[in-house]
């Protein structure tokens, strides 16, 4: 079968590889139809973090059934599904709380089209995956539901919900102050656009970059240069530990601006940040005597995603959320590997079903 694969920094390849085959009665082979770029396809992509190719690509789709092991209970074989980027078995400790991205039945990495065992998993821009355990890794493609908004909760889409709204569940009409810098930069849009769905009183969006900030904008978010000054000026008073954002969001990946991001947190707030990945090798400063003092919370690591799918699908399915201002463009399969290679926020490849 066809499999697209990056090679090196904006280069990618179709490769014939083994279509993979059911390997016990509880999983089932789905053909990807509609994937989304993850933001760590963009920052691998563009040469921003060591990747060692020949890696299959891409991790965020919905796809159709078309195999389905004998102890399978909930699917059949056409049924439109969406597939979480995580393996989870969904029955061990973790996956029982649901921490399902720290599943216990598999090696910490085991995911599709990223990290070390991406080749024996796949990506989700080839022909066909292999879904493990699929009465539990498995989402409904909701009826009617463009797969076009919905592929990306698989990951980004609800790395985004994630990041706001179990805090505005605790906070209602918190305000959210999301900083975005590292490209593509969807993560922080999509956290920017749920807390404006979700009624935070007020969301700022601080950014460099011109085109994420008129996308912000679109969301219904506030626009705001990032710079150092700029995010100083929202920094809470460190004596009177006054003012700050009930939630703030680090998706900017700077570790100098974070300091001033806990600093702009409110009393008994949250900073989380959903750009761990490009701290790797890095010294993070942390004021936690501060963070202590005025009793906030630093939440970071990979989205919990089939813990979290189906709220930000529901958003989606009534038209509350609407993520597509995000999307960059939808491009034809055969178009695959020349669109990853250009610059993204947000690409879509699709084929028909």
């Amino acid at each position: 079968m066809q499999q697209l694969n990056f090679i090196k920094a904006r280069t990618l390849e179709w490769h014939e590889v083994d279509a993979p085959t059911l390997e016990d009665d509880h999983g089932v082979l789905v053909r990807p139809l509609t994937v989304a770029t993850c933001d760590m396809d963009g920052v691998a992509i563009m040469g921003f973090v060591p990747l060692k190719g020949p890696t299959p690509i891409g991790h965020e789709g919905e796809g159709v059934i078309t195999e389905v092991g004998s102890a399978v209970t909930k699917w059949k074989v056409g049924n439109r599904v969406i597939i979480p980027w995580k393996i989870a078995c969904g029955s061990c400790k973790s996956c029982g709380r649901h921490h399902t991205a720290q599943c216990l039945s598999v090696p910490p990495e085991d995911a599709y089209g990223w990290g070390p065992t991406s080749p024996k998993w796949g990506g989700f821009i080839s022909d066909t995956v292999l879904v493990p355990w699929a009465d539990n890794m498995l989402t409904r493609l909701p009826d009617g539901v463009d797969p076009h908004l919905a592929c990306g909760v698989a990951d980004n889409i609800s790395d985004g919900y994630r990041a706001v709204a179990p805090f505005l569940k605790e906070r209602p009409g918190g305000t959210v102050l999301v900083t975005g810098m590292v490209p593509p930069g969807s993560i922080a849009l999509y956290a920017a656009g749920f807390a404006v769905a979700l009624g935070s009183e007020r969301v700022v969006y601080a950014d460099s970059d011109p085109g994420r900030l008129e996308i912000a904008e679109a969301l219904g978010a506030e626009a705001m240069q990032l710079t150092q000054d700029t995010l100083k000026a929202y920094a809470t008073d460190q004596k009177t530990l006054s003012g700050g954002f009930d939630i703030t969001v680090d998706g900017c990946g700077m570790a100098a601006f974070l300091p001033d991001l806990i600093a702009a947190t409110a009393r008994a707030g949250v900073c989380v940040s959903t750009a761990g990945i490009v701290y790797r090798g890095n010294s993070v400063p942390m004021d936690v005597y501060s963070m202590y003092r005025k009793s906030m919370s630093f939440h970071t690591g990979w989205v919990h995603t089939h813990a979290f799918i189906e709220e930000p699908l529901d958003l989606i399915a009534s038209g509350e959320f609407d993520p597509s201002p995000v999307t960059t463009k939808i491009v034809p399969w055969a178009d695959a590997a020349e669109a990853l290679a250009e610059p993204f926020t947000k690409l879509i490849i699709s084929r028909p079903a």
